[in-house]
């Protein structure tokens, strides 16, 4: 324990601004952001990337003090996820509290990456109500207010990511929770720290790291009273080579040289600071689905013009058809064995919407939201990669839910018909689903997928040095860059909930390869897909509350 005369820590966040977004259905969202600024090495780059922030959700009638909340969730996103990500959740999870009697915040933390996050094309389009601006602004030169889009950035232009690891995304959260509730017992009473997909691993590191050269009061687990892993774990060591001295000395002189390195060579290009023009995955990719999202927002049943007006070229047409073959040979000629691509068919917005990120549609698990199914014309079943039967396959089948989920799927058949989407909590009598396997209102998909700032639903450059941090730290570094990782463990001594996507991989993968703690509170959501487990309707079809947001509820009541 620090000595009598220790000085407690002080954050270095200042001047904390809050910018009051909306107010749905009792729940009050705003950004709240931080001057932090970056290292003064740190190449030149928007002021907006000194700043540190998050959305906030608190409950209408609930204390303005975040320090006189009943409980405070302070969460990060997964892979690629801005904080829009959480917006069903995070909304989801203040009202089951509040019908349980607690007020409690649901922080959903922005990385700074997000600074970089393109906003432009999506709040003009906003403002004009016309999908297809932010689509011109994006892809054919169209000036906005005078400011033409200058293209999109590689990995060689995006140097300021170096400064954008893991320890930033670490720094920048303790930083905000140490000043909005200065005082240490509070913190360690209030604050609940959670993560979805990648980010609770970023939480298993966040509990283990070092922010006060050695004080036990600045350690990562002294700030929270529990952890929630959703469709995840939390761990900084789940292989547990720090228990064992001569593993941790032993991987620590392999593998902090070889992050070293790998470091270095990110850091002049040889490695990609970014996925780039990954398909799929990729820059343009994300952008497409946060457009698809847009033209489902705006003008939700007209007949949809983005594929029209989206350019032929490698990325998009890679990406267009992957998410859209019904099996190896549409794949492999794309579409040109008769079965047509993506661009040939007719869809309302929605419509396009579902087919590209639906269970039933896309052929991406990673992607895929329950939300209803096709309608309007008819269909047939999709093999690729696999088809969804060969997950009923005894033990192989629990692993290939990670190409392309559970479900079955199926694409349209009939170029001349318009393609329309029946909603998530209308598909009753669908023979190839169910409706307790759709469980995400489509039109809160699109409206949080077409937001624009300030904080986008996708990161436009998520920075792969996040990635490469954490395989260090898993691989056993604890010099260098992952010097103040000098605990391990240390989240399994507070209460944990775990939610498992019961239609995801993730439980039947690192979820059996590494167990969860054993006084873990272990919870399935019923039909859920990975991103449904931070993004499922406030109502499910059996007239249940989202069952995310109501266990995330009852276990911050548990814990008094």
């Amino acid at each position: 324990m620090p000595s009598a005369q220790a000085v407690a820590p002080v954050s270095a966040a200042t001047d904390r601004q809050e910018r009051v977004l909306g107010d749905r259905d009792g729940v009050i969202v705003s950004q709240v952001s931080f001057l932090l600024p970056l290292p003064a090495n740190a190449p030149p780059h928007p002021a907006e990337c000194d700043r540190a922030g998050f959305l906030r959700y608190r409950a209408a009638d609930g204390p303005a003090d975040p320090a006189e909340a009943d409980s405070v969730v302070v969460q990060q996103q997964g892979f690629q996820g801005g904080a829009m990500n959480s917006d069903a959740v995070a909304a989801n999870t203040v009202r089951s509290a509040a019908h349980l009697g607690r007020k409690v915040e649901f922080w959903a933390m922005a990385r700074r990456s997000s600074c970089l996050d393109e906003t432009t094309g999506f709040d003009y389009a906003l403002r004009t109500g016309n999908y297809l601006d932010a689509v011109d602004y994006y892809f054919h030169g169209m000036p906005i207010d005078g400011q033409v889009f200058p293209g999109f950035r590689n990995s060689q232009g995006l140097g300021l990511l170096d400064f954008m690891g893991l320890e930033r995304v670490l720094r920048d959260q303790y930083e905000i929770m140490l000043h909005e509730i200065p005082d240490q017992p509070v913190r360690q009473r209030k604050y609940v720290c959670t993560g979805i997909s990648m980010g609770g691993l970023v939480t298993g590191f966040f509990a283990d790291w070092d922010f006060g050269n050695g004080d036990p009061d600045a350690a990562g687990d002294s700030q929270c009273a529990a952890y929630v892993s959703q469709d995840s774990m939390v761990s900084s060591d789940p292989a547990a080579i720090q228990n064992t001295p001569f593993l941790h000395d032993l991987t620590n002189a392999i593998i902090s040289p070889v992050d070293d390195v790998l470091t270095a060579a990110q850091h002049i290009g040889v490695l990609p600071r970014i996925l780039g023009a990954t398909p799929v995955i990729g820059t343009k990719a994300f952008l497409i689905y946060r457009l698809a999202g847009l033209a489902a927002y705006l003008d939700p049943d007209g007949e949809s013009q983005l594929l029209a007006h989206l350019p032929h070229d490698a990325e998009i047409d890679a990406t267009l058809n992957y998410l859209f073959a019904a099996n190896w040979a549409d794949f492999a000629t794309d579409g040109a064995d008769g079965a047509g691509t993506l661009r040939d068919f007719r869809f309302t917005n929605t419509a396009l919407l579902g087919e590209l990120l639906d269970n039933n549609s896309c052929n991406l698990e990673l992607l895929q939201q329950g939300m209803g199914v096709l309608d309007g014309g008819p269909v047939q079943p999709k093999s690729f990669p696999n088809p969804g039967s060969a997950t009923q396959i005894p033990l192989l089948g629990n692993y290939l839910r990670l190409s392309a989920g559970p479900q079955e799927r199926f694409a349209p058949t009939d170029r001349s018909v318009l393609y329309t989407w029946r909603n998530y909590d209308n598909v009753q009598g669908v023979p190839y689903t169910a409706p307790g396997h759709e469980v995400a209102d489509i039109r809160e998909v699109a409206r949080q997928l077409g937001a624009g700032g300030p904080y986008a639903y996708w990161e436009t450059y998520f920075p792969l040095r996040v990635v490469l941090d954490i395989a260090a730290g898993y691989g056993g570094a604890r010099t260098g860059d992952m010097g103040a990782l000098r605990y391990h463990g240390l989240e399994r001594t507070k209460p944990n909930l775990v939610l498992w996507a019961g239609d995801s991989v993730v439980q039947f993968g690192p979820g059996l390869a590494f167990p969860v703690p054993q006084t873990a509170i272990v919870q399935t959501l019923p039909g859920y897909n990975h991103i449904d487990t931070i993004g499922a309707a406030a109502t499910q079809n059996n007239g249940l509350t989202d069952y995310s947001g109501r266990y995330l509820a009852e276990f911050l009541r548990s814990l008094g």
